[in-house]
């Protein structure tokens, strides 16, 4: 039944679309389906002011660690890491590539020996990230350019990066995070980066994909811009500190 409606819907969709391109201003609904690194890292810090740049636009956002089909859900968008877009979409860089982290509070490198090599880890209670598949994330190194990949042990696994970087905090164990996750608390000093010789090359980052027979639609392209915009302002400022 549904499959005989949906041609029905994505004109409604179209003719709706068109209503809206003729707004002074984009407006109507925009839905997203981004993994939780995004949410947290990327979207919550902007939304607020987008939304306040926009407020013609409602943003239905789903937070979701599963690869979802934008098509099935008849989303608008969604954000996956680049590599994972299907060729038929349209994809935008949203963020850096991606690197990792090892990190442990100071409170656990006081009663632990400090790793000083990717193998030491085998004495340390390392915390791990389980995918929504019930795959780890792997912790990977590179040693003179070869990729060692760890099968840690730990008293902790989870499905969730943000709780495990808390449990981290309170000096339960190491953890291996994107550098997104634990760059607040290495700047404050509640976690210390280790084995950074280590750390394998970036991978890559996220991207914003759709289909091409969305484009058109005006609250998308003003979400593409904003975030665009601000991929490039906080380029800028990198490039500045490097300097």
């Amino acid at each position: 039944m549904l499959a005989r409606l949906r041609p029905l819907l994505d004109e409604f969709e179209a003719a709706v679309d068109s209503v809206n391109a003729f707004r002074d201003r984009p407006a109507g609904q925009l839905r997203i389906t981004v993994p939780p690194p995004v949410a947290k890292s990327v979207l919550a810090p902007l939304l607020p002011r987008f939304l306040a740049q926009f407020p013609e636009i409602t943003l239905d956002v789903s937070v979701d660690p599963l690869l979802t089909d934008i098509v099935a859900g008849r989303y608008d968008a969604g954000v996956r890491v680049g590599h994972r877009i299907a060729r038929d979409m349209i994809a935008v860089r949203i963020t850096d590539d991606l690197r990792m982290n090892v990190v442990a509070s100071p409170d656990y490198l006081a009663r632990h020996a400090r790793p000083e090599t990717p193998q030491d880890l085998e004495a340390h209670n390392c915390i791990r990230l389980r995918f929504p598949s019930g795959e780890f994330l792997p912790w990977r190194f590179s040693i003179e350019c070869e990729t060692l990949v760890l099968d840690v042990k730990g008293s902790l696994i989870a499905n969730d990066a943000d709780l495990l970087v808390h449990v981290a905090l309170n000096g339960t164990g190491v953890v291996y995070v994107l550098r997104d996750f634990a760059a607040p608390f290495i700047a404050t000093g509640q976690l210390v980066p280790l084995l950074e010789e280590w750390m394998p090359p970036p991978s890559d980052g996220f991207f914003l994909y759709y289909l091409s027979r969305r484009q058109n639609l005006a609250s998308l392209r003003a979400f593409i811009e904003f975030l665009l915009a601000n991929f490039k302002k906080n380029a800028g400022s990198a490039n500045s500190v490097d300097a």
